[in-house]
């Protein structure tokens, strides 16, 4: 894929970042993503990497209010580049690159549980917005989302005061893990005290499922 003049104009503010360069924007472009989310967490998240030129963005269809259609077409607005769909859960032709699962109640979090089961071998990154808020990046089968730290096994708590600052640092690294910033990306959590962070390598359950695959 070739980068048209008016993309290198468009992108242009990220193209010169160190690490991204016209590279990292083809990847972002030739990228499909799925993301699971409540309704009032996703218009952020989902603009940025719609803004970004991520090419192909599935929505995993969550509460009845989920208005796969309105939102869509309001992002065709903003990026013409990037297309936004419901997910296609029986399309085999391609696998995502990447399941970025935003868990902000229980109910979002039990369709995240599911999409991850169902998209085991597909890298994700598990942004949980209650108390106390974290990360978890994880780019190959093992850890997993459901061995390390029980990301997404532990109950649903309180939401955190800095929800909306955590769902948009995991946007972020969204970004990165698409763009292909780094070369040999980490398995990471990311935890929160506060808007203070800290960052280390999540434990490796060997009796999960994940365990038998390679990191």
């Amino acid at each position: 894929m070739t980068l048209t003049d008016p993309q290198i104009e468009r992108y242009s503010r990220q193209i010169i970042v160190p690490r991204v360069g016209g590279r990292a924007q083809r990847r972002l472009l030739a990228a499909r993503t799925v993301i699971s989310a409540d309704a009032a967490d996703i218009e952020a998240p989902l603009a940025y990497l719609v803004g970004a030129g991520v090419g192909r963005i599935e929505l995993d269809r969550g509460a009845p209010d989920f208005k796969i259609d309105e939102i869509a077409a309001t992002m065709r607005a903003l990026n013409p580049d990037s297309a936004v769909a419901a997910f296609a859960a029986d399309d085999s032709s391609r696998a995502p690159d990447l399941v970025f699962a935003i868990v902000g109640s229980a109910a979002s979090q039990s369709s995240a549980r599911a999409l991850c089961a169902k998209l085991s071998d597909v890298p994700c990154i598990v942004a949980r917005l209650d108390s106390p808020a974290l990360i978890g990046v994880f780019p190959a089968p093992s850890p997993c989302a459901f061995c390390s730290d029980a990301v997404l096994t532990k109950p649903y708590g309180e939401r955190s005061p800095q929800a909306g600052v955590v769902a948009m640092a995991a946007t972020a690294e969204v970004f990165k893990l698409l763009a292909g910033y780094d070369a040999v990306p980490r398995a990471a959590l990311i935890e929160f005290d506060g808007f203070a962070s800290r960052v280390r390598e999540p434990v490796r359950n060997l009796n999960c499922a994940c365990a038998g695959q390679s990191a």
